[in-house]
């Protein structure tokens, strides 16, 4: 009978595609538990009942795995960019440092310049010199 649906003996049978899923969603639980710290989340609690909060969207979450597939979920991400934005919009905007400017001054009718900017002029003026002669 077992090799009718095409798996092979002592095998246990084929899987169903509901305990498929119950297995994948369990591995991909451990695993998010694994990467994630819930404890640097900021919105993240655990109230005095064992329930798991989500303070951002004031939802409740029987278990861990609940709740991050609740922060990878479309509410969750909305209400933080909800969020982002408000922050970013109340938070004052920061003054630009101030730059100094460079002015050019002139004593007498010289030009006051820097030496390294001098050498660079004469070497110019020599280069045009030698080229015109």
């Amino acid at each position: 009978m077992d090799r009718e649906w095409g798996s092979k003996p002592g095998s246990g049978g084929a899987a169903s595609a509901q305990t498929e899923a119950m297995d994948r969603r369990e591995r991909l639980r451990r695993l998010a538990l694994e990467t994630i710290d819930l404890a640097k989340d900021p919105y993240f609690m655990r109230n005095h009942l064992g329930s798991y909060e989500c303070k951002l969207c004031l939802t409740l979450h029987n278990n861990e795995g609940n709740y991050l597939a609740h922060t990878q979920g479309k509410r969750h991400q909305t209400n933080l960019a909800k969020r982002a934005a408000r922050e970013a919009k109340d938070a004052p905007a920061q003054p630009q440092p101030h730059k100094r400017k460079v002015s050019v001054r002139k004593t007498g009718t010289y030009l006051s310049i820097s030496p390294c900017s001098f050498m660079q002029f004469l070497f110019v003026s020599f280069s045009k010199f030698l080229i015109e002669t």
